[in-house]
């Protein structure tokens, strides 16, 4: 066996759309069977009988041993132990560690495939011993917060982007430019590897989040401990959260008309009519500042509530028009252990 020092190459020989809805971090996906194929061989199992679908598969894979072997190689990971996986550790995943095997090429199959890192993913999480305590960055919608994290860990400060993570910002138009939001098999898997890398920091910086972000839900224990962490409040000017907002969203994508009206559309009955309508013009008129900011004063600021909340609901509050003066001032009250008596930035 290898040793538990060195990182092993996964690869996963699941179908592609079994590869997308959950992996192990940083697998490479050589399927066996495409999805057509793997419902095909499905279909079979259930309707005829084991023995044809095994002829049926066999028959298929056959044809791409060949190409799958040089993918393999092409992988040049001689430094690297080889471990194959399927879904339970079945006949997929060892026929390949066999054909490898004949080739030269030593693999291993991972003992009941990735339903068993499932279960372990969860069993670890549920378990967590977290550390480090959690400060939390609150603001309105538009204060520059994402950009923020990305700035605090260019200084070395630990930090989880969680909204990265789950590919959503969290908000009624949050879907838009980034494609699929995260399953939860993918973001789980992804949180706890970066809880597990920090967990010796003093502090994790994280954006105020509820319990669900897109399709996904934090665990009990870190939303917790974001309830229980530093409250830091961050501010800007109306003006400029409208233009970090445009630029965050509106160059994310070609046309995002259809999926800024269906936002907009499930809002109609907390915006009205009027208000609806008048965006969906200022949409298509080309008015996006305009729209943004009506958003933000009869949307988002209601409902988050930050412009009318009291400062001594918070620990620390920074300005963050500037947005590297911001992270500077917030490292400094992290680095001196966020002194309860320090209300401003």
């Amino acid at each position: 066996m290898f040793s538990p020092d060195v990182l092993p190459l996964f690869i996963d020989v699941r179908s592609p759309s079994e590869y997308r809805h959950g992996a192990i971090v940083g697998a490479v996906n050589i399927p066996l069977f495409s999805d057509e194929e793997r419902a095909r061989v499905g279909t079979l199992y259930k309707t005829v009988g084991s023995d044809e679908a095994k002829d049926v598969g066999l028959a298929i894979a056959s044809g791409k041993l060949s190409d799958i072997v040089n993918r393999v190689k092409e992988l040049n990971c001689r430094e690297r132990p080889i471990v194959v996986y399927c879904w339970r550790g079945g006949m997929r995943s060892k026929s390949l560690v066999m054909i490898l095997d004949l080739m030269g090429i030593q693999a291993y199959q991972l003992s009941g495939g990735y339903k068993a890192y499932r279960n372990q993913i969860l069993n670890k999480l549920q378990k967590f011993p977290l550390k480090p305590r959690i400060a939390v960055l609150c603001g309105s919608t538009g204060v520059g917060k994402t950009t923020l994290l990305a700035k605090l860990a260019a200084r070395g400060q630990a930090m989880i982007d969680l909204e990265q993570l789950a590919n959503h910002r969290g908000s009624a138009f949050g879907h838009l430019g980034l494609g699929k939001p995260a399953t939860a098999q993918n973001f789980d898997a992804h949180l706890l590897g970066q809880l597990q890398s920090m967990n010796t920091e003093p502090y994790i910086v994280v954006e105020c989040e509820s319990k669900r972000i897109g399709n996904v839900y934090l665990p009990d224990f870190f939303h917790q401990a974001m309830q229980q962490g530093i409250r830091i409040l961050v501010t800007a000017s109306i003006k400029t959260r409208t233009r970090r907002l445009m630029d965050e969203y509106m160059e994310t994508g070609p046309d995002l008309t259809d999926a800024v009206f269906a936002s907009l559309e499930s809002l109609r009955k907390r915006l009205g009519n009027h208000l609806t309508n008048t965006l969906r013009d200022n949409f298509l008129q080309g008015q996006i500042a305009d729209m943004v900011e009506q958003l933000l004063l009869h949307y988002y600021d209601p409902l988050y509530g930050y412009e009318t909340a009291g400062l001594t609901d918070f620990d620390y509050c920074v300005c963050a028009e500037n947005l590297d003066e911001a992270a500077d001032q917030i490292i400094a009250y992290i680095k001196q252990g966020g002194n309860a008596n320090a209300i401003f930035g």
